[in-house]
């Protein structure tokens, strides 16, 4: 015996109901679902710092490079040239008006659309500004403060700034953070925190600053403050970056750290909060290790693993929607990023299996408190235990268990009805979960090696006799009775005999039949006689994978069935001795492989694949499928075997290649609030036109209109239309096209309107613009009334006729014109995607790290950059061995520990082929080489899973390295050659290694370090 594990698992024993228990908590449970926004949608090769909503529901964005707005498509910087400098933080005032910090400029703010800049020329007393912020003086009123990096607090009164009065009492040095208490301590009490000399109070009515002493923040930088709750339950919670975070409140001092299980660093910026159903509020934290949520006692981090675009979050923003939602705005380090809350039916429950190949078992069952746990089991991180709002893990590292892969979580029942829990191994182990608790490993036949998963355990009485049936991924199928195991041998079974699921079927004779879905083919038992069923039983796929028994809506009992290329399969059972495929078809699955068939209370269907989830609902004498992928919110679109579950309020669990995300009905909701429909630009001839009409003069040849819908989710399936009123009877198609554009348009008064509905089809309140094309002088109507008198016998029919044909020839023409524009920004928009990502793998292309390389050398400061150029050993053997979808899953997996290992500011790319890149910025030879050593190490560490083959393959890499300051064009070729001579030693010498190449210019500049080196495997 290996050893007993001992954790809280009761046993569940019939007798009568009692109250239903209480479902676990996701919003404590579950990540929020990310979109990302970075270079390809707008935004600069910059460290972002801060993001804001204005009041009209226009995002910006602060970074080093300026200021960038985003209006539900794109973001831009404005075209004030102003705000291309520096801006470290933004701000809106009570009146509705946008302030930006200039690093080193003073302030500006947004007026009638246009930015006015405060500096020592309009009498400021300082322009070095870090953040602005508001607070009540003892008169009620509300005053706008400028916290600066030299001089104190400013004021702004009578729209002119003023030294703080209270200033001699600071101590020298920056101010960062400001934030004002209604009752906390004192009635509207002023804090600011410094940047050395830690927190600093004044009362309202009195004058001078004073420290407040704080054990362990005296002389810290005190990065942010922010207020939560009100009367007794007010608090001041403090980012004091380096030490960690604070919460100050009538009940004294708490403090988090950085540590096991609670902060995962201490370096904290910002704060924000929403409200939550029980008096603590969620306070969400960003760090320079992802951002934090504080519930309570309950704290989870969230990083690039979850989909932010960087794991060193500088600002945040907590905005409510129109709808009422809450919507997190997150500036990174490389992006925007954000998620809006509590309006996703989808969340991430954990990330176990993550570095590996997922999660491939996901259980809920009721605890011993009337409530719910959760069972979770991962590859490569074992089994884990949701319970009382923390995880409890048991993993083959502390001893826990035999083997730390787990393939199969399974809860049957026995002759008297008592919950039995199986757990399955993938080196071929099956344990027993027991009441006291402990678990036992079982004495069973099966070869115990890595591969051999136990995939199925089922559980049933046969003849008076308790019946074990047991499924294993490479040495086929066993039975356990009387105490003795058996394997089962079938004529016609060739090589490893793969068992997906077992499914007993009793007839309507009591008779009972056992379906086990193969890798060739289904099985079916009566008890006497086995019979394979393929191909030429009318089976679509013989290589199948879940199998689920279910009763249509005639109550038939129909065996579904998933396929690896051609989707779900169904089967009438209703004669087992006879049985045939349906031949009516479902709606088209979003992949051909699916994995599990599983239907919910209310007789919805999900099935699993590998790229993303199908529901099917019941509609008439078919059903209405709808698909959920990671736009949805899904954490991966690549399910696993055997890692879904529904539990008993109709949440649907999914383990996935990414970890375990969780779906719920309940938080099924369509926005119905309407979404703000501006009008963003006016172009005439190509020139940009201020107001909200157009008077288009004489002559003119082009007017276009650009307008954008201000949603908070899914904008690309925003759709809008249009139509010109006094020249179209009505409106045009709806179409994604957020731009009307006109050419030649006869002189005259028009009203553009203009219609959005969002991704749920709500629709917004139309915009309209007037237009006013102004004729030449032979147009006017006074002229035309003279011509007219002469002609109007001759002229009349023919002038009519003609108006009509040129009025439907435009439609015509516009109408075309609609519609190619709208295929154009299609293709466009994919084009863009296309030019920047390699589709295979996700990362970067090699014309993106190439126009990287390039923006660098031209620089006016020319920086370090270190290059590692990286290639799959022996990948032409690798294909020929295991074809290329091998090669593809090797490419992909060296990708995701490509992502795993680099650092926030790193550009990987696919430099071409088997061949990657990773781009370090400001790193010497000694830090690229530690990088490209753990790259290398983490690739060979992993395995890749080779669909229909076992054991995974291991797969290595060699990595060349080179370290030059790019100054000019030549700099960059010189530094692609030294990597890439770097890497043919790499490869001339064994290969599975790094090796550097020293350039004469960055050679003094490198620090000095090891060439990593790692011996080859045999036979590689």
């Amino acid at each position: 015996m290996w050893g007993l594990l001992c954790f809280a698992v009761c046993g569940v024993a019939g007798g009568r109901p009692g109250p239903a228990p209480a479902a676990i908590d996701l919003s404590d449970l579950g990540a929020p679902s990310f979109t990302s926004f970075g270079p390809r949608d707008g935004l600069p090769h910059a460290v972002l710092l801060d993001v804001l909503t204005d009041r009209e529901g226009f995002v910006w964005a602060a970074s080093p490079n300026g200021l960038y707005r985003y209006d539900g498509r794109l973001w831009s910087a404005p075209e004030d040239p102003v705000m291309r400098r520096a801006v470290d933080s933004l701000w809106l005032d009570r009146d509705g008006v946008l302030w930006a910090a200039l690093r080193d400029a003073g302030v500006a703010h947004l007026q009638a659309g246009r930015w006015q800049v405060e500096d020592l020329s309009t009498g400021m007393p300082s322009q070095q500004v870090r953040r602005l912020q508001e607070t009540l003086d003892a008169q009620g009123r509300w005053q706008l403060h400028a916290l600066t990096w030299d001089r104190g607090v400013m004021t702004r009164r009578q729209g002119r700034w003023q030294a703080d009065a209270d200033n001699a009492s600071l101590p020298p040095g920056p101010v960062l953070s400001m934030a004002q208490t209604r009752q906390l301590g004192a009635p509207l009490r002023q804090w600011l925190g410094t940047g050395s000399e830690g927190l600093w109070y004044r009362d309202a009515g009195t004058t001078g600053w004073q420290r407040m002493h704080i054990e362990g923040i005296d002389v810290a930088q005190i990065e942010f403050l922010h207020v939560t709750g009100e009367g007794e339950h007010e608090a001041l919670w403090i980012s004091a970056f380096g030490v960690g975070l604070l919460k100050l409140d009538a009940r004294g001092l708490q403090r988090w750290q950085a540590g096991p299980g609670a902060l995962p660093t201490n370096d904290l910026y910002d704060l924000a909060s929403t409200p939550s159903t029980d008096a603590d509020p969620v306070l969400w934290v960003s760090t320079r290790a992802g951002l934090v949520r504080l519930h309570g006692e309950h704290l989870e981090v969230f990083d690039r693993r979850h989909g932010l675009p960087a794991n060193a979050v500088r600002g945040l923003q907590m905005w409510t929607s129109p709808a009422g939602n809450p919507v997190l705005w997150l500036a990174t380090e490389s992006g925007i990023a954000r998620t809006v809350l509590d309006a996703s039916a989808w969340s991430t429950a954990s990330l176990m299996g993550a570095r590996s190949t997922g999660v491939f078992a996901a259980l809920v069952e009721p605890d011993d408190h009337g409530g719910e746990r959760l069972w979770v089991g991962a590859s490569e991180d074992g089994l884990a235990l949701y319970q009382g709002h923390r995880w409890q893990r048991f993993t083959a590292q502390s001893g826990a268990l035999p083997f730390p892969s787990v393939s199969l979580l399974k809860f049957t029942q026995d002759g008297a009805g008592h919950r039995q829990r199986w757990l399955g191994l993938g080196n071929g182990d099956l344990l027993r979960i027991h009441d006291g608790p402990r678990l036992a490993r079982e004495a069973t036949p099966w070869p115990r090696v890595p591969g051999n998963s136990v995939l199925d355990v089922l559980v049933r009485q046969a003849e008076g006799q308790e019946e074990r049936w047991v499924g294993t991924r490479q040495s086929g199928l066993y039975r356990w009775r009387n105490g003795q195991w058996t394997q089962i041998q079938l004529e016609g079974i060739q090589g490893q005999w793969r068992i997906d699921q077992l499914v007993n079927q009793r007839d309507a004779q009591g008779h009972d039949w056992l379906w086990v879905t193969t890798n060739q083919g289904l099985l079916r038992f009566d008890g006497q006689h086995w019979q394979v069923l393929g191909r030429e039983s009318g089976l679509p796929d013989s290589n199948l994978l879940g199998a689920t028994l279910l009763d249509d809506a005639a109550g038939r009992p129909v065996l579904w069935l998933g396929s690896t290329s051609v989707g779900a399969i169904r089967m009438d059972v209703t004669d087992p001795a006879h049985p045939h495929v349906l031949g009516d078809r479902l709606p088209p699955a979003p992949d051909s492989t699916v994995y599990s068939a599983l239907r919910d209370s209310r007789g919805r269907i999900y099935l699993c694949t590998n790229n993303g989830v199908q529901r099917l609902t019941p509609q008439g004498a078919g059903y209405r499928s709808q698909v959920f992928t990671r736009r949805e919110g899904m954490l991966h679109d690549e399910c696993n075997t055997h890692g879904q579950s529904i539990d008993a309020q109709d949440r649907y669990w999914v383990g996935t290649l990414g970890g375990l995300t969780v779906y719920d009905p309940r938080h099924e909701t369509l926005p119905t609030e309407p979404k703000p429909l501006r009008l963003t630009a006016r172009w005439i001839d190509g020139q940009r036109v201020p107001g909200t009409s157009l008077q288009v003069p004489a002559g003119a040849r082009e007017v276009d209109v650009d307008y954008a819908l201000l949603s908070w989710d899914r904008e690309s399936e925003s759709r809008f239309r249009s139509q010109l009123i006094g020249a179209e009877d009505q409106p045009g198609p709806w179409t994604a096209q957020s731009r009307r554009s006109f050419s030649n348009l006869p002189a005259g008064r028009y009203r553009l309107r203009v219609e959005a509905r969002d991704h749920a089809g709500t629709p917004s309140t139309p915009l309209e613009v007037d237009i006013h094309v102004q004729g030449h002088w032979w147009q006017h109507p006074w002229v035309w009334g003279m011509a007219a008198v002469g002609l109007v016998l001759a002229g009349y029919g023919l002038s009519l006729l003609r108006t009509r044909h040129l009025r439907a020839r435009q439609a015509e023409l516009e109408a075309h014109v609609i519609e190619r524009t709208t295929a154009l920004a299609a293709a466009n928009q994919r084009l863009v995607e296309l030019s920047y990502v390699d589709s295979l793998t996700g990362l970067a292309n090699r014309r993106q790290l190439m126009e990287l390389l390039e923006a660098q050398s031209r620089q006016s400061s020319p920086r370090s950059l270190a290059l590692i150029l990286m290639d799959v050993d022996h990948f032409k053997a690798l294909n020929d061995a295991h074809g290329h979808l091998a090669g593809d899953q090797a490419l992909r997996r060296l990708a995701a520990t490509l992502r795993h290992c680099a650092d926030d500011q790193a550009l990987v790319a696919r430099y071409g082929g088997e061949e990657f890149a990773c781009v370090l910025q400001d790193a010497n030879l000694g830090q690229a080489l530690a990088m490209a050593e753990r790259i290398r190490a983490g690739v060979a560490a992993s395995r890749v899973a080779i669909p229909g083959e076992t054991p995974p393959v291991c797969v290595t890499i060699s990595a060349g390295v080179a370290v030059a300051v790019l100054a000019r064009q030549e700099d960059v070729d010189a530094l692609l050659r030294c990597a890439d001579e770097a890497l043919y030693r790499a490869k001339h010498e064994g290969r599975n290694r790094v090796r550097a190449q020293v350039m004469p210019a960055a050679a003094a500049a490198a620090s000095p370090g090891p060439v990593a080196t790692a011996p080859e495997p045999d036979g590689r």
